[in-house]
């Protein structure tokens, strides 16, 4: 129910936006990378890759919702009796939207910028049952546009969870192109 909600308000949200600023600049972008975990001692790091669109609102604003899939390794792991045993990774799938803050506009070729976002995950294990929750994540990014539609980006987020009793932190670290419509 909570999902569904989210998802419903993300889209409306983003209808008023584009509708509003129909002649404005937007882009649709894929991206790649690594997934690191920071907090737990049960993982290891993994791959992950997604899909997101910016919306630029002013020249310095930017709203971005995204969508991406990420893995954590398997690890093995020493419990309280002094014996390993291998702990699966898992994976997790999250959708939101972030808020890009900085030199979006056209004033040079590298623009900086930074992020803050809230976005819905799902963390899933086998034969674990699955756990959901909202998390947060902020961090730098910067992108060089070699033409003025094409842009190659590479940015790290920090990226936390809630998840049932306890949560996920990790880093995020990733590549990708953006291919921007419009005039700015």
């Amino acid at each position: 129910m909570k999902k569904s909600i989210l998802v419903l308000g993300v889209i409306l949200f983003l209808s008023m936006m584009v509708s509003s600023a129909s002649a404005a600049r937007f882009s649709i972008g894929g991206f790649a990378g690594l997934n690191l975990p920071l907090a737990q001692q049960d993982a290891k790091s993994g791959a992950l890759f997604g899909a997101k669109g910016r919306i630029l609102i002013l020249p310095f604003l930017g709203l971005e919702p995204n969508f991406f899939f990420a893995q954590y390794g398997g690890k093995d792991v020493d419990d309280v009796r002094g014996k390993s045993f291998a702990q699966e990774g898992g994976d997790i799938t999250s959708f939101g939207a972030d808020v890009v803050l900085g030199s979006l506009s056209a004033m040079g070729k590298i623009k900086v910028y930074g992020l803050v976002g809230v976005n819905y995950n799902t963390y899933k294990r086998e034969k674990l049952e699955d756990e959901s929750g909202l998390g947060v994540a902020f961090g730098p990014g910067f992108e060089f546009f070699p033409t003025e539609m094409l842009s190659l980006e590479i940015r790290a987020k920090y990226h936390a969870i809630k998840v049932g009793d306890g949560g996920r932190v990790h880093l995020e670290v990733s590549g990708g192109l953006n291919y921007y419509f419009g005039s700015e």
